[in-house]
C-alpha cells in the first residue's frame, strides 16, 4: 500500500471547493467523484474523476436524461426519485416522461445484472439531482451576498464620513457574508441517507477505491449511517480516534499558498500522523499502543498548527473514526443492500469536518 495519505470526498459529486479545502491541509492527495459528462480533470489541490465507465452510447443517454431532469426536479424529488431508473427497453422512449410512467408501476427487473445496472442509473440520476439543488443554493447565496454588498455601498453614500457607523456597517456586511457562506456549505436538501446510498453504488464499483485509505466528509450524519452499518456487521461501535483543529480561508485563490505554508510549518508532525493513520488502516485490529501513539501525534500536529489558528474565526475540527477490521467498501455495500463477500480485513477510516 502506498505511504501517501490519499482521501476521497463523500457523499457528493463535484463538490464546492470550499468543502474540499481544509482536507488538503492534511492529505497528500484529495479526490472526488464526477458524473459522466462532467469535467473530471486534475487541478492543483484535488482531482475529480468518473468512477464507473460507460460506453459512448450510455454516456450520451445519461447526459440526455440529466438535461431532461431540469425543470422536473420537484416532481422527481417528491416521489419518483426514490425509484428512478433507466430501463433497458426502447431507448428512444427513455425520457423523463416515459420513465415517470413506467416507474409508477414499480416494476422491478428479475435479471440480477439488469437490476444492478438499474440501481446504478438510479444512483447517478439522484446524484445529478443533488448537484442541481446545490447549484441553485449557490446562485441564491451569491445573489444574497451581492445584495448585502450593494446595501453597504448605499449606507456609505448616505452616511458619508461617519466612521463609527461605517465600521458597524462593515461588521454587519461581514456577518451577512459569513451567514451566506454557512448557508452555501449546509449541503444539499436531499435526504443524506438516500444521497449516501446513491454515492455508495458508485463507490462499490470504483476500481480505485481500495487504493484510497481515507474517506472524508463535511456531513456528520454520514458517520452515523456508517456506524449503524458497522454495528450491524460487528456488534460494536466504531472507534473515535483523534480530533484536529485546522484553519480555513475563504478566498479560494489564496488557498494553495496556505496549504504550502501549513505543510512547511507542520511537516514532521503531519508526516508522522499520516504514517500512523496508514498503519492503522493496514491493520485488522487496533492495538492500545498504536492508538496512544496516534493520539500523541495528533496532539503534536495540533500544537504545530496553532500559529495558523490565531485570529482565524473559521477554525474547523476534523474528527477521525475507525471501523476496526472492516473496509469502507464493505460498509457501503451493506448500506446499499448489496451482497458482497469481504475480501480484506483492513480498517476503514473516516474523517468528518465540522
Amino acid at each position: 500500500m502506498t505511504q501517501s495519505l490519499n482521501a476521497l470526498f463523500s457523499p457528493e459529486t463535484s463538490p464546492h471547493p470550499a468543502d474540499l479545502q481544509p482536507f488538503r491541509l492534511l492529505c497528500d492527495a484529495l479526490f472526488f467523484y464526477a458524473l459522466p459528462g462532467s469535467k473530471a480533470e486534475q487541478q492543483e489541490l484535488w482531482t475529480g474523476y468518473t468512477p464507473v465507465h460507460l460506453s459512448g452510447e450510455e454516456q450520451a443517454r445519461f447526459q440526455s436524461l440529466a438535461q431532461e431532469l431540469k425543470g422536473h426536479e420537484a416532481e422527481f424529488h417528491g416521489g419518483l426519485l426514490a425509484s428512478l431508473s433507466a430501463g433497458h427497453g426502447d431507448r428512444d422512449e427513455a425520457s423523463v416522461g416515459s420513465l415517470a410512467s413506467r416507474l409508477r408501476s414499480e416494476a422491478k427487473p428479475t435479471d440480477p445484472q439488469k437490476a444492478k445496472d438499474e440501481a446504478l442509473w438510479r444512483a447517478m440520476l439522484m446524484l445529478k439531482l443533488a448537484e442541481m439543488y446545490r447549484e441553485e443554493e449557490l446562485e441564491i447565496t451569491q445573489g444574497f451576498t451581492a445584495l448585502s454588498d450593494k446595501e453597504a455601498e448605499l449606507f456609505a453614500a448616505i452616511r458619508g464620513g461617519e466612521t463609527e457607523e461605517e465600521d458597524e456597517d462593515e461588521k454587519e456586511v461581514q456577518a451577512l457574508r459569513e451567514l451566506a457562506a454557512a448557508t452555501r456549505l449546509s449541503g444539499p436538501t436531499l435526504n443524506l441517507a438516500r444521497l449516501a446510498k446513491a454515492w455508495g453504488h458508485l463507490y462499490t464499483r470504483d476500481p480505485k477505491a481500495p487504493e484510497i485509505p481515507l474517506l472524508v466528509t463535511t456531513h456528520e450524519e454520514l458517520q452515523g449511517l456508517l456506524a449503524e452499518e458497522y454495528e450491524t456487521l460487528t456488534g460494536t461501535p466504531p472507534k473515535q480516534l483523534v480530533s484536529l483543529a485546522l484553519p480555513t480561508q475563504t478566498e479560494s485563490t489564496a488557498y494553495g499558498a496556505l496549504v504550502e505554508k501549513f505543510w512547511d510549518a507542520t511537516g514532521a508532525s503531519r508526516k508522522h500522523f499520516n504514517r500512523l493513520l496508514m498503519d492503522l488502516v493496514a491493520s485488522g485490529t487496533i492495538s492500545a499502543e498504536l492508538l496512544a501513539e496516534l493520539q500523541g501525534a495528533g496532539n503534536d500536529l495540533n500544537r504545530a498548527a496553532l500559529p495558523f489558528l490565531k485570529g482565524n474565526p473559521n477554525e474547523k475540527a476534523m474528527r477521525f473514526y475507525a471501523y476496526e477490521g472492516t473496509s469502507l467498501i464493505d460498509l457501503f455495500a451493506n448500506l446499499c443492500g448489496e451482497s458482497r463477500t469481504a475480501t480484506t480485513t483492513n480498517t476503514g477510516l473516516l474523517a468528518v469536518l465540522s
